[in-house]
């Protein structure tokens, strides 16, 4: 409860130090890199490598969950039907299927955390592209800071800019690419 106390103050804080700086002579820009990211080819390039890598891991998946569930029903139908186990068969039963059911939750953390990696490697140098494209525009126009309109969660870290400061098209015009008729 405490941390979330001062977060209000250091929203506060921060607008009113862009404020001073601002009144100081300091130009503030701001982009939407999330749409730049978008209208990059790049990026159709990496979400298509992305998605055969996924459909890859999730094939190898369900082939381990199709084998495991082939045992809970054998070990199910065994012991409602069958002869009944002894207990040192019973035991080994449910060792093997706790046992898989580790490695397929080993598997899927494995896989995600694989998935993320590999999107890391593939966005790093269109991140760096698009990078270099605002430290042209921002050294072009002499601009202090340049801010990104949208985050990930959705949430707008600018809830309003003058739009003679938003250089997402110059930026995009650096990276070769159109977004004059995106509504942003």
């Amino acid at each position: 409860m405490k941390k979330y106390f001062y977060l209000p103050i250091l929203l506060l804080t921060l607008a009113l130090t862009s404020t001073v700086k601002a009144q100081t002579g300091d130009k503030i820009g701001f982009t939407n890199i999330e749409l730049l990211l978008a209208y990059l080819p790049e990026s159709k390039t990496i979400d298509k490598q992305m998605q055969t890598m996924e459909a890859k891991l999730k094939e190898s998946l369900e082939v381990k969950q199709k084998y495991y569930q082939q045992k809970m029903m054998t070990y199910v139908e065994r012991e409602q039907k069958g002869p009944p186990m002894g207990e040192a068969e019973k035991q080994a039963a449910v060792a093997e299927i706790q046992k898989l059911e580790g490695e397929i939750q080993k598997d899927i953390e494995s896989g995600q955390n694989r998935i993320l990696k590999r999107r890391m490697e593939l966005l790093k140098p269109i991140q760096d592209k698009i990078q270099k494209a605002i430290d042209e525009v921002a050294t072009e126009g002499g601009y202090s800071y340049i801010l990104n309109q949208a985050v990930g969660s959705g949430i707008p870290s600018i809830l309003y800019g003058d739009k003679q400061y938003d250089v997402t098209e110059a930026i995009a015009k650096k990276l070769g690419i159109d977004v004059e008729n995106e509504g942003q």
